[in-house]
């Protein structure tokens, strides 16, 4: 019997816990520390000294030391809350592992996965929902708080889900991406939230627009020409292209990199004058 208790005592008596704070210490020196339960005496018989330590209390401080070792708890990646047959979710971690958008959509019985891409600026917090079960798109909606909105689509903060969505939907949400990393939701450069939104650029040439960039922390990796100035292998990206060309357009693809669409010739004066007209009624200003 002596070796069974010996071995019990072997196991709780664990290597020191690194990193343990000084109250779980202290509490653990109390309990260890308190007075021993009165042995009744045995004929012809004595236990061991080490073993008049109470059986509750190496049980309490077998409980602390374990409490040490279980790993924390990941924290919440997004805040759900229920109002009015909607779950109205707000993403907390932007930069989290999508599995733990998906563990707390699940655990709401949502069919629903949710990722978050890195975007350009007009996109970031952009709502965009798609589903095999293209019925069931309405129901989700985007929550934009009142007041003026410097990208497009509005600025949603969350998003909102009933709590009877019986369907199968798949939502990205834009966030702003990291120095280096590559968007996945890009629109022109010229657009509202853009570096160039309401500066007259289009069809100006290379060298004035690449300035133009560069005043506000940009620079261009690549050109994409035209169909009458491809390369001789078919391929339409260049890493260079004369200063004089014409620029028919741009967007970023990366934080402060941007692609730019140019051709050796102007542009027609009529496909010049349809964009126009398109850009100002949607952003309320003239690229050209």
């Amino acid at each position: 019997m002596t070796q069974d208790v010996e071995r019990v005592v072997a196991r709780l008596a664990a290597p020191p816990v690194t990193g343990v704070s000084a109250g779980a210490r202290e509490l653990m020196h109390e309990i260890m520390a308190g007075p021993p339960e009165p042995v009744r005496p045995r004929p012809r018989r004595r236990l061991p000294l080490r073993l008049a330590v109470p059986a509750g209390a190496l049980l309490a401080a077998g409980a602390v030391a374990a409490t040490w070792l279980l790993p924390a708890a990941p924290a919440a990646a997004l805040d759900i809350k229920e109002e009015n047959g909607y779950y109205v979710i707000q993403i907390k971690d932007l930069y989290a592992n999508p599995k733990l958008y998906e563990q707390q959509l699940r655990a709401l019985g949502l069919k629903v996965t949710l990722r978050v891409v890195p975007a350009t600026a007009a996109y970031e917090r952009l709502v965009f929902p798609t589903s095999p079960d293209h019925e069931y798109l309405d129901e989700i909606k985007g929550i934009y708080p009142p007041g003026p909105c410097g990208r497009l689509d509005g600025c949603p903060v969350g998003v909102k889900i009933p709590t009877t969505f019986a369907g199968v939907a798949d939502i990205a949400v834009s966030r702003k991406a990291r120095p280096g990393e590559k968007y996945q939701n890009v629109t022109e450069f010229n657009a509202k939230g853009e570096p160039l939104h309401c500066v007259p650029y289009l069809d100006r040439s290379v060298a004035e627009v690449r300035a133009l960039l560069a005043g506000r922390g940009v620079r261009v990796s690549e050109y994409s020409v035209a169909e009458l100035a491809r390369n001789d292998d078919g391929s339409d990206l260049r890493a260079s292209v004369p200063d004089d060309w014409h620029v028919q357009g741009g967007f970023l693809t990366e934080p402060g990199v941007a692609t730019l669409s140019v051709s050796e010739t102007p542009m027609d004066r009529a496909d010049l004058d349809r964009y126009v007209a398109k850009y100002r009624k949607a952003y309320g200003c003239s690229p050209a």
